[in-house]
């Protein structure tokens, strides 16, 4: 009996992640079945899509893999197609041949403009921030057209664009980057400029790597998840996805540069086809790009920042996971002494897949590089203040995964629900208790038996002794703190030279030293620990993040020093000698 194209659209995806031979069978005579049928619900249209990109990531075969990427090729004609109002109802998807609007950050909207010219510019359509807009504008322009705002017969932001614009083939946009591109501003400052403007950018994602219908990257020996080779998806209960985490790598290796350009714009392309925006993504560093591939199709990059965009204390990388070249989910994880905080998101259209072994294999990558031996997830990424984390059960994912949550209370509480669920396989805890399970952080001890410390040096902690040490010591004179915390722990650490560093490690140096200050023996430290405490500095402002993570690792004293600053008691008594 023939069906409709929705009901084909529907077989497929039930079919879709089961890979015995009938369930191969089946999705191919649906994919015949679809490449002659009309689609004209954009629900449906929709459907199809996000079932044809899983099965590019997790393909049967190299057959089921060639109609899939046939089907995949047939959707911008299918778009097209479609009458227009339909089409609409597909706008802000990532598909070939629709359209998006974002107000994307700075560096975001920079990229898009390089990379694709013709096919992004500003939306005005609900732009109401004219004023605002003005206001800016002053601070980018020569004072010589400043008048240009006048309320005397003042041209208006409108009525400038177009004059900037005349005489030369431009947009808008253009326009208004290349006054904050040329302007005599800090970058930070800049880009917040950008960020506050909060001007919508309308792009058309079309062609090869330009949405997400086109996202994969060449991948010349697919994995393959028909019967007979490894069969069907890989599932991990908690002593394997530890044990998987712990288990070395064959090669976790630093990425050739034209390689890590790649991975950096795939890296972008799948957030900003998605409307997201991720910080290590928009200041990336090509020459920090780690990867590894530790089989079943997967790639795992790790992308760290450019050194002047790098976090105050923690070692910070974000990671792309690709399946068969198809990127499949990001996340990011920064690390001081030993605990790792993770965020982990696996692409909606993938979590059907093997996202317990993908989240794995991240943490691998992560254990090779920067060796943990904690990891913590905050409440954010289980659900609180988070819709799509507490629907999509991301508690118990992480606890199926063997995390227990840091505070007793929620932690009796969770056990009091697994209970419940082993008693009755149809209870389902209440979206309220949910909640409550996830005001909690959670972590994962990768050292048998060993508890969440007490006392945990956080990034968070440090930069609250800083400021109060400004405000009591220097009266919030910010510029003169850093010079004398530099010139006292260039003294106690016997530092010479300093300004012939690389600017990145002068830089890293004065970050630190605004805590190092305080330690009130360090100038009576052995030599040794002086020397790596040193080495440690420089390491944050070297070519890969990595390398200070490490080194802060191998450093106990300065940890336990940390400690005792940050203590509860440290701020009542004073910090130590100044």
């Amino acid at each position: 009996m023939l069906r409709r194209a929705e009901e084909l659209v529907d077989a497929l995806a039930a079919a879709a992640a089961h890979f015995t031979a009938s369930a191969r069978e089946e999705k191919l005579g649906l994919l015949d079945q679809l490449a002659g049928s009309t689609i004209d619900e954009p629900r449906a249209l929709l459907a199809l899509h996000e079932t044809l990109c899983f099965l590019q990531a997790y393909p049967d075969d190299a057959r089921v893999l060639a109609s899939v990427d046939r089907a995949l090729g047939a959707l911008p004609a299918r778009v097209a197609r479609l009458p227009r109002a339909a089409r609409r109802r597909l706008e802000d998807s990532g598909i070939a041949g629709t359209s998006l609007t974002y107000p994307f950050g700075l560096p975001m909207t920079r990229w898009l403009a390089h990379r694709f010219p013709r096919d992004v510019d500003i939306v005005w359509t609900h732009f109401t921030a004219g004023e605002r807009l003005e206001e800016s504008l002053v601070l980018l322009l020569h004072p010589a057209e400043h008048d240009a705002w006048s309320d005397e017969g003042g041209l208006g932001w409108r009525r400038w664009l177009d004059i900037a614009k005349s005489g030369w083939e431009t947009t808008d946009l253009q326009v208004i980057l290349g006054l904050f591109d040329r302007a005599s501003l800090h970058a930070a400052t800049r880009d917040w400029l950008f960020d506050s403007l909060e001007l919508d950018m309308g792009w058309r994602p079309g062609g090869a790597g330009a949405s997400r219908t086109f996202a994969r990257l060449p991948w010349p020996r697919p994995f393959f998840h028909g019967a007979g080779r490894e069969p069907g998806l890989e599932r991990l209960d908690q002593r394997a996805f530890r044990r998987e985490v712990l288990r070395p790598l064959p090669s976790l290796r630093r990425a050739p540069r034209a390689l890590a350009h790649r991975l950096i714009d795939a890296a972008r392309l799948a957030m900003a086809t998605r409307q997201r925006e991720l910080f290590a993504f928009s200041y990336p560093n090509p020459d920090d790009v780690l990867i590894a591939d530790p089989g079943r199709g997967l790639r795992i990059a790790l992308i760290g920042l450019l050194p002047h965009s790098r976090l105050a204390y923690d070692g910070y990388y974000a990671y792309l996971a690709l399946k068969n070249g198809v990127p499949v989910g990001y996340g990011a994880g920064w690390q001081l002494f030993g605990t790792l905080e993770f965020a982990a998101n696996v692409f909606e259209s993938f979590r059907r897949g093997e996202s317990a072994f993908i989240v794995s294999q991240v943490l691998r990558a992560y254990h090779q590089s920067l060796g943990m031996r904690m990891v913590l997830i905050d409440p954010y990424q289980i659900g609180r203040d988070n819709p799509e984390a507490l629907s999509s059960g991301a508690f118990y994912f992480y606890r199926h995964l063997g995390f227990r949550s840091v505070e007793p209370a929620v932690e009796s509480l969770a056990g009091e629900e697994e209970a419940k669920i082993a008693r009755d396989a149809r209870y389902r805890t209440p979206l309220s208790l949910l909640t409550r399970l996830a005001r909690s952080d959670i972590f994962l001890s990768l050292q048998a038996g060993e508890p969440v410390p007490e006392r945990r040096v956080t990034g968070s902690a440090l930069a609250t002794l800083v400021t109060r040490h400004v405000a009591r010591d220097f009266r919030g004179d910010r510029r003169a703190a850093v010079n004398h915390a530099s010139a006292r722990v260039a003294r106690a650490l016997g530092v010479r030279q300093r300004s012939r560093w690389p600017a990145d490690e002068q830089r890293a140096f004065e970050h630190l030293a605004l805590v190092m200050a305080h330690i009130p023996d360090l100038s009576r430290w052995p030599a040794a620990d002086r020397r790596r405490l040193v080495q440690l500095v420089r390491a944050k402002g070297g070519p890969s993040e990595a390398g200070y993570v490490r080194r802060l690792d191998e450093h106990p004293r300065l940890r336990q020093s940390l400690e005792v600053l940050v203590a509860p008691s440290a701020g009542a008594h004073g910090d130590g000698e100044r």
